[in-house]
């Protein structure tokens, strides 16, 4: 999909789950609602750190900083960039588990891990991640009025451990992550209704029915205001303009998303599908967003245990153990920047994908909020202090196109206060998460 931009319109796709009953009154026992801006989340792993003098900006204040090679595929989208300096990884300091561990449950938790027979590198030994990992939460937002609450998608992340898992559902109950584009289409697109060769949509009775609820609706609406209070008469107009916003969505279906193609089955565990699978993903994520059959989702590269090469790269080193030299040795130095580009130009992908669709006055990409980590902060010291953190989007909630130092009087905050900050840009009103020592509210570096 890189350089193709999506010809037809294509809109959302029509308010599954539709909520839009008639609200109580004061006078009546409750109030109304107006309708929200969609907003889109993505949680985004790779493995094993980063080289640090090839991940931070070369120059920099404030707004204005110079991308090192590992964003360079990121150019394009720098506006919408945040880069997040002297975050800790605290909660991964204590608990069950080696520091691989540690990291990758700790990540989108804000948890311990759990005890358990899942062996790190080092021996240590633990079970899954100790709570709701933080897409989940959102999920749980935003989540609901789509036919898909939250997609997980992998690539290579085969261990069925600690090490292979970001997303949870709750404390010990890990998401596992589709793994090749066949799983991802079936599940979304297989049954997803497409316009004939002559461009007309058939019939569909669930939209017609929800049409009819819209009608139904507006008329109680318009009876109403002729017998309420003019406070109430206020409260009633306000959820008439949730109502006409999912009349404008459903009255846009005529024109509906372009089903993709039916992709091949891939191995999962091949090196040479792995480019393939990824950008495929990457591509079907795209349209879910762009069709509004999901507003979540996770996104993870290999696992902790990372002992895969990339060829198309010409990176024959395993990455694990790459990650382990000194990050001035040239050859790991080479192989590991050359992948975590790779990485980037994939989060790149997705930012053209979904600038390409329009939405009223914007494009999607100016309401998706992505947050790109990995486990540990440096792999030949598996430290997990100053995470290589990067933000893409959220500019609706704090501003964007930054390198930002979070650093407060010499003391670094904890990346779960940053998870607070992301609940709160996508709509929920959380104050912490994670355990409560690691966590003092949203990140002050964002406020």
């Amino acid at each position: 999909m890189r350089g193709r931009r999506f010809d037809r319109r294509i809109f959302l796709r029509a308010a599954s789950g539709l909520a839009v009953a008639l609200p109580l009154l004061p006078s009546l026992r409750a109030r109304g609602q107006a309708a929200d801006p969609i907003r889109r989340f993505v949680t985004f792993y790779t493995p094993n750190g980063q080289i640090h003098s090839a991940w931070w900006p070369t120059a920099s204040s404030g707004t204005s900083f110079t991308l090192n090679d590992i964003h360079q595929p990121l150019a394009a989208h720098q506006s919408r960039m945040t880069l997040l300096k002297n975050v800790d990884l605290q909660s991964a300091g204590a608990g069950p588990g080696g520091p691989h561990q540690r990291g990758i449950g700790t990540l989108f938790t804000g948890q311990y891990l759990q005890e358990g027979d899942f062996v790190d590198g080092c021996g240590s030994t633990a079970g899954w991640a100790d709570g709701i990992s933080v897409d989940q939460v959102i999920a749980g937002q935003i989540g609901l009025n789509t036919p898909h609450a939250s997609l997980e998608l992998g690539v290579r992340a085969t261990e069925n451990d600690v090490q292979g898992r970001i997303a949870y559902s709750g404390a010990g109950a890990p998401l596992p992550p589709m793994l090749q584009p066949l799983d991802v289409y079936n599940r979304i697109f297989k049954d997803l209704v497409t316009p004939d060769q002559s461009g007309t949509m058939p019939s569909d009775p669930m939209l017609a029915e929800r049409r009819s609820v819209l009608d139904a609706v507006g008329s109680q609406i318009a009876e109403l205001e002729k017998r309420v209070s003019s406070d109430d008469k206020q409260r009633l107009d306000a959820h008439l303009t949730l109502v006409r916003d999912v009349e404008h969505r459903l009255s846009q279906t005529s024109i509906a998303c372009t089903k993709p193609a039916q992709p091949s089955t891939l191995d999962p565990t091949s090196e040479t599908d792995m480019p393939t699978i990824a950008e495929l993903e990457i591509d079907l994520l795209s349209i879910a967003f762009a069709c509004d059959l999901a507003r979540v989702a996770s996104f993870e590269v290999s696992t902790g245990l990372n002992r895969i090469r990339y060829p198309w790269l010409n990176s024959m080193g395993e990455g694990h153990p790459l990650s382990h030299m000194s990050p001035d040795d040239p050859d790991a130095h080479s192989e590991l920047v050359a992948r975590a580009q790779w990485h980037s130009g994939l989060i790149a992908r997705l930012y053209d994908n979904l600038a390409s669709v329009t939405e009223g006055d914007t494009t999607i990409a100016d309401s998706t909020l992505l947050m790109w980590s990995t486990e540990v902060s440096e792999g030949n010291v598996h430290s997990h202090t100053n995470m290589p953190i990067l933000l893409m989007g959220g500019g609706w909630h704090f501003q964007t196109g930054r390198y930002v130092d979070c650093a407060e009087g010499g003391k670094n905050p904890s990346h779960c206060d940053l998870l607070v900050t992301l609940q709160n840009a996508m709509g929920v009103s959380a104050t912490t998460f994670g355990r409560k020592e690691y966590c003092t509210g949203p990140l002050k570096a964002l406020t």
